[in-house]
């Protein structure tokens, strides 16, 4: 849905600018706040899907035992930064609540909801893949 919004407001301000007299300056705010939440939604689903990008050189050169192991403690370490992720962004959540953002007056907070979001959909799903990987 982000990525469909983000779309659907990138046309507007295009379609804006050369066909109306006028374009909306809340339109790249917007786009920009989709776009945060749709990396933040993202990275949590590449950790799902294994779809993000790793280099297996060293991988590929280890024994199985060794492979398995490695692999284990670069979850862990995921899992790791990313609760820490959760943890710090809660406070910066309240820091930052008392700031609206410049064109659409919304609450910072809610923006820097998706560093938390991030942080803790990224960890859940590693912890998954851990658990599933030493069945």
């Amino acid at each position: 849905m982000s990525f469909i919004l983000m779309i659907a407001v990138v046309l507007l301000q295009i379609i804006a600018r050369y066909a109306l007299p006028w374009a909306p300056n809340w339109t790249e705010e917007l786009a920009r706040f989709c776009f945060i939440y749709l990396v933040s939604m993202g990275a949590a689903l590449a950790v799902k899907d294994n779809g993000y990008v790793s280099v297996n050189f060293l991988l590929d050169r280890l024994s199985p035992k060794y492979k398995s192991l490695l692999e284990n403690i670069i979850l862990v370490c995921i899992i790791g930064l990313m609760f820490t992720q959760f943890v710090v962004s809660l406070p910066l959540m309240e820091i930052v609540s008392i700031q609206r953002s410049p064109s659409m007056n919304l609450n910072m907070a809610f923006m820097y909801g998706a560093m938390a979001i991030m942080g803790l959909s990224v960890a859940f799903y590693s912890t998954l893949k851990l658990i599933e990987k030493n069945r």
